[in-house]
């Protein structure tokens, strides 16, 4: 009967449709196996450049994401193959040069302007109240201490940070021990036994764990990539200042007011031009981060390079 053959046919096609479909997923899971190598492999040759030349992190971390960098064509995050030819083939078979990557304007913007921010809380007598809140949501710091200014040796200031021992902020970040999305995490600046402060960052189910590394940005990275590993989908690049809350304008410049902060020689001061209080709570509102914004990344100078352990 034509009913028969007809979904006979239909069987037919429905037999090839599943296992070209077993096949498309196969190839699929084949694919991500592959770009999760790659991105390993990215990520470790990324450290093993930075800590070899930490004056670049800048530059490489501005780049990091790819809604960040564009290429001067427009091509997010595409760029030609550089020309490998030695001189014998000719301009036809040559590839195109590598197009050059451009900051988005505006990303960083000139230290000595202005910047528009949200006075922190104080009290009647003029002091800062604690903790102090900063961002929204999922990216909500509460900082606890400014911790003191160290200006000597140099290591514990660059052109855009001052790092002040004594520091102290939470934030909620997944836990690495149960996956409890509700961990608390504190981040700490700590005075060093050598030239450099120490960045640990601890659990608060992993008291006697905690993450140190000599920059803020290898102490939060150590977490992300373990979080990463065990599955958990969080930020592969996250800028260190702005994990610890001292990206915020605010509280820059609270720091800045800080005594002896007119000590530290390689900080560029900068200057503020403040909105009135009732605009919005802290974190909202108009710019009150210096730019470093969602993956994006510290000014590293910002640290003293990337080493990093785990005293676990």
């Amino acid at each position: 009967m034509l009913y028969q053959e007809t979904a006979s046919d239909l069987a037919g096609k429905v037999k090839l449709a599943l296992e070209r479909r077993g096949e498309l997923s196969k190839k699929y899971k084949d694919v991500r196996g592959a770009l999760r190598i790659s991105r390993a492999e990215n990520e470790h040759l990324l450290d093993m450049i930075l800590k070899a030349y930490p004056e670049l992190e800048a530059g490489i971390s501005s780049c990091s994401s790819s809604d960040e960098c564009l290429t001067d064509d427009g091509n997010d995050g595409v760029s030609a193959r550089p020309d490998r030819s030695n001189g014998k083939r000719g301009a036809m078979d040559s590839p195109a040069p590598q197009a050059k990557r451009r900051r988005r304007p505006g990303k960083r913007d000139d230290r000595s302007d202005p910047k528009r921010i949200e006075p922190l809380q104080r009290d009647s007598e003029g002091r800062l109240v604690f903790p102090i809140a900063v961002g929204r949501g999922q990216d909500r710091i509460e900082i606890h201490s400014l911790g003191r200014v160290v200006w000597e040796p140099e290591t514990y200031h660059t052109s855009r940070y001052i790092w002040t021992p004594g520091f102290r902020s939470t934030r909620v970040c997944p836990s690495l021990k149960t996956g409890d999305p509700g961990c608390v995490y504190t981040s700490e600046v700590l005075e060093g036994n050598g030239d450099t402060p120490v960045f640990q960052v601890t659990a608060e189910d992993m008291p006697d764990q905690p993450f140190r590394a000599n920059s803020s940005s290898g102490a939060w990275k150590q977490i992300l990539d373990a979080l990463t590993a065990k599955g958990v989908n969080v930020k592969t690049h996250a800028s260190g200042p702005q994990m610890y809350g001292l990206s915020n304008l605010g509280v820059t410049k609270a720091i800045q007011e800080l005594a002896n902060a007119e000590k530290c020689q390689k900080y560029i001061r900068q200057r503020w031009v403040e909105l009135d209080a009732s605009a919005g709570p802290n974190g909202a509102g108009p710019p009150t981060d210096d730019g470093d914004g969602d993956d994006n990344v510290d000014d590293t100078a910002e640290d003293n390079g990337d080493g990093e352990s785990n005293d676990a």
